[in-house]
């Protein structure tokens, strides 16, 4: 089950603790009692739960209730934090589903809309530190879906060619591709191979340059679904 609780940046409607410059905390689309009544029947159904918040505010109100219901899920976007709530991912078992590309995409907005919060906003790097169980997708079709987009924003926190935002949040080639991935970065023996065939390695090449990483061949339980004309 998927909740939207609040807003989204852009339109000032994300629920943060502090006000816009323009005034207003943004927008709180589901109480406390009803986002409770939501997570508990998703639960007794035996659904996954995956909730939307962006607002600092709203980030704070699905950890809580996430708490009450003392079971673990998702929640999307998480691009706004207090510090005392960077932890709580881990000690929940909450998944921090972001969006790497929006950070590149929404620079300009955040200096606008929420100025003086670089540090809290998208911080990919704190959430791993903490023990957060870290995913990066893409939100297509808002963002392409293109997962070389979202790993070179994760690891360059900029547009290649400009300087880094918060560069203390950038994260490292490897762990912007563990958390890409449902298996491991290496496959063993036994694994199901579903594989991923380069034509770079990713750990060497010129950071700058993940975006244009081409996939050679990729298998599915160790069948061919693509190769590049060009190998065969």
């Amino acid at each position: 089950m998927k909740i939207i609780t609040d807003g989204s940046l852009g339109t000032t409607t994300a629920w943060c603790c502090d006000a816009y410059p323009g005034g207003g905390h943004g927008r709180a689309l589901v109480s406390a009692a009803a986002l409770d009544d939501l997570m508990g029947r998703a639960t007794a159904a035996g659904l996954g739960l995956t909730i939307h918040a962006i607002g600092d505010r709203a980030c704070t109100q699905v950890l809580d209730a996430y708490e009450r219901l003392g079971r673990g899920g998702r929640m999307e976007h998480a691009q706004l934090l207090r510090d005392e709530d960077l932890g709580r991912f881990a000690a929940l078992g909450v998944t921090a589903s972001v969006q790497p590309e929006h950070l590149v995409d929404d620079r300009e907005s955040m200096a606008l809309h929420w100025p003086g919060r670089d540090r809290r906003t998208f911080p990919f790097a704190s959430l791993h530190a903490s023990g957060a169980h870290l995913v990066l997708g893409s939100d297509a079709p808002v963002a392409p879906l293109d997962p070389w987009r979202w790993i070179e924003a994760a690891v360059l926190r900029a547009k290649p060619g400009e300087r880094p935002w918060v560069s203390e949040e950038r994260l490292p080639v490897a762990v912007a591709l563990a958390t890409s991935m449902r298996g491991p970065l290496r496959p063993g023996v036994g694994a199901i191979a579903d594989l991923v065939l380069l034509d770079a390695d990713p750990l060497r090449s010129d950071p700058e340059q993940l975006a244009e990483t081409a996939v050679a061949a990729t298998l599915l339980g160790g069948e061919p679904t693509h190769l590049d004309p060009a190998l065969r």
